[in-house]
């Protein structure tokens, strides 16, 4: 068995008709593609996440986050194992440029000097001399899961690409990329650097890699319930709409209404609904929107996990610190009181706790202060943030 046989997250285990099943994130997928794409070699054994132990000959059937069955696994020692492949990940997309380590050797067979580099940008000018100097054969291969979008880093590799430069994309960045490039047919690694561009990649960085205050970012209210999330989160989106950007509010009471319709409010249904807010965001920040969300969001866990499907960088957390008093003196709906007579259970700030957030880029007071001037703060950091022009 190899040493190196490498650990990656999965998202559940769980068994059914007495199967035992395990669901890969999309990381684990990407790694386990590299395993079979003999990125590894000469490591023959993929290792399950150290979480995870199976006594030896224990199979266990490995799935995608759509429940694709990709491949049996047997255990062996030290949560290492053997794998046969079900269906390998499947690629619509760029089919000709995802190739294993053999067929990439066989194309750059004969050469006598071959320079390969990892891109997580864009191809800039700078990378490209350097893979192809003195000659050289190269090999660009492009990281899918980059900051940008993998499809315009891909054609901008493309436009640059002749006899000389082979384009190849890797599900994931490898953890050891000077061994993976060298098992894909490199002699020598040229690290990506430089900041000039050809014309055509130029065009495609102002459309899919705007500056920093046309990206997108998601502002993300959280507090106790009536503390005035939505009312200063729609003062802001007023503010941003004056300033000519696109603005999708996800407010906590209308998202339950449709997107969570039929979520109680157990901590596996809050969490539920936390996550769907959160991919709602993430795909309005990925198309380069705002999304200001204003959802009660009491567990820091949930709420980190939501700063993660946004994305950490486009991710600004607000924390409307209204003491519980003063919220209960602004529940027009009286759910605090039903919450203190018994006949609501489950009510954040009486029987449910909220976790103070650990890692707020804002702390907003309301008492003396308006859902506008509170609004006007926000909008005064992300002017400071580079995030929005100041007019």
């Amino acid at each position: 068995m190899g040493s190196g046989c490498r650990a990656k997250p999965l998202l559940e285990a769980f068994i059914i008709g007495g199967v035992t099943e395990l669901q890969l994130d999309a990381a684990g997928v990407g790694e386990l593609e590299l395993f079979l794409a003999g990125a590894y070699a000469p490591e023959t054994a993929f290792r399950l996440p150290a979480a995870q132990r199976f006594t030896a000959g224990t199979k266990v059937l490995l799935r995608d986050p759509n429940n694709v069955r990709l491949a049996v696994f047997t255990a062996e020692a030290e949560g290492c194992g053997a794998v046969e492949v079900i269906e390998k990940p499947r690629h619509a997309d760029f089919t000709g440029h995802r190739l294993t380590a053999e067929e990439a050797r066989r194309r750059v067979a004969g050469s006598s000097l071959v320079r390969a580099v990892a891109l997580r940008g864009f191809l800039s000018i700078e990378t490209e001399r350097a893979l192809l100097e003195g000659g050289a054969r190269a090999i660009v291969h492009v990281i899918e899961d980059g900051p940008v979008d993998h499809f315009p880093r891909v054609r901008a590799a493309l436009a640059a690409a002749g006899d000389r430069l082979l384009v190849n994309i890797l599900p994931v960045a490898p953890r050891d990329p000077a061994r993976v490039l060298r098992n894909y047919g490199a002699v020598e690694l040229v690290e990506e650097s430089g900041d000039t561009y050809r014309p055509e990649v130029r065009e495609l960085m102002d459309r899919f890699l705007p500056p920093r205050r046309r990206q997108g970012f998601c502002v993300w209210f959280t507090g106790l319930p009536s503390a005035g999330k939505s009312t200063i989160a729609e003062q802001l989106a007023v503010l941003l709409r004056e300033r000519g950007r696109l603005v999708t509010m996800l407010d906590g009471d209308v998202v339950r209404m449709h997107l969570s319709k039929g979520l109680g409010f157990s901590r596996e249904d809050r969490d539920a609904n936390i996550r769907r807010i959160g991919f709602v965001a993430g795909e309005i920040v990925r198309h380069h929107g705002v999304a200001i969300c204003a959802a009660v969001s009491p567990y820091e866990a949930s709420r980190e996990e939501a700063r993660r499907m946004v994305g950490a960088d486009r991710f600004v957390l607000v924390h409307v610190d209204t003491p519980q008093p003063v919220c209960e003196t602004r529940d027009v709906k009286g759910y605090y009181a039903r919450a203190r007579s018994g006949a609501l259970a489950g009510f954040t700030g009486v029987d449910d706790p909220y976790e103070t957030p650990l890692r707020a880029e804002l702390t907003l007071q309301t008492e003396g202060v308006t859902p506008q001037q509170n609004a006007r703060a926000v909008l005064e950091y992300l002017i400071a943030d580079g995030r929005i022009d100041e007019e």
